[in-house]
């Protein structure tokens, strides 16, 4: 009788550690989950501190006026504008060119070298495809996701002297200054349905969502109206 009473009580020490651990391991797996639930918390909280100002800007009369708004005749390879960059969003900025008000202002701000200028061009089709991209190097013109609807140069004007072209892919390198945009329409422009925006962003690694979308503050958008 000794035998199995002492039998009988090993077992049920050895439920209850077992119960112990189990119980153990429940709150250990319990608290490493919370522990990834927070740090998933952590990084999905974005706090944007680029104090960098940006606008699309044209001179008229010696004064660069800020472009909010743009219209265009749509027709097959037409020019629609060269889209300047200055770093500021006031209605109007006076200077005496894009490039020296780059230099002055840049100057002035604080890790500005962190940042980067890139370009988003959007629109609706007229099957409601909605075009979405965003460029951050020049590209051949009809290589862009928006080609054949659009055609887009780009423009280093800062670290040029007169007359130049736009920046060729492989001439593109990080002293390159991606500070305006030519558009031009494409042979399938016509099929456009909306206005196509126009934006000019900075940024750093961490300014982009789990999709690719920019989620700055630090932008501007000129809506281009079809005429």
């Amino acid at each position: 009788m000794k035998k199995i009473f002492y039998l009988s009580l090993i077992i049920l020490l050895f439920c209850g550690c077992s119960k112990k651990i189990e119980t153990k391991k429940e709150i250990i797996n319990s608290n490493i989950e919370e522990k990834e639930e927070i740090e998933e918390i952590k990084e999905s909280v974005y706090i944007d501190d680029n104090p960098i100002k940006i606008a699309f800007y044209k001179k008229e009369n010696g004064v660069y006026k800020r472009l909010d708004n743009y219209s265009s005749h749509v027709e097959e390879f037409k020019e629609i504008g060269i889209f300047s960059i200055i770093l500021s969003n006031e209605e109007e900025v006076n200077g005496s060119s894009i490039k020296s008000l780059y230099k002055d202002i840049s100057n002035n701000i604080p890790n500005f070298s962190n940042y980067k200028i890139g370009f988003n061009i959007k629109f609706t089709s007229n099957d409601g495809k909605i075009i979405n991209e965003n460029i951050f190097k020049p590209l051949e013109y009809a290589n862009y996701g928006f080609s054949h609807y659009l055609y887009a140069w780009i423009y280093d004007d800062i670290n040029t002297t007169g007359w130049h072209s736009h920046i060729e892919e492989n001439e593109f390198n990080d002293n390159t200054i991606m500070s305006s945009i030519k558009l031009m329409w494409g042979r399938t422009s016509n099929e456009i349905a909306s206005p196509v925006e126009l934006t000019v962003f900075t940024y750093d690694a961490d300014d982009f969502d789990q999709d690719g979308n920019y989620r700055g503050i630090s932008k501007f958008t000129t809506i281009i109206e079809r005429k």
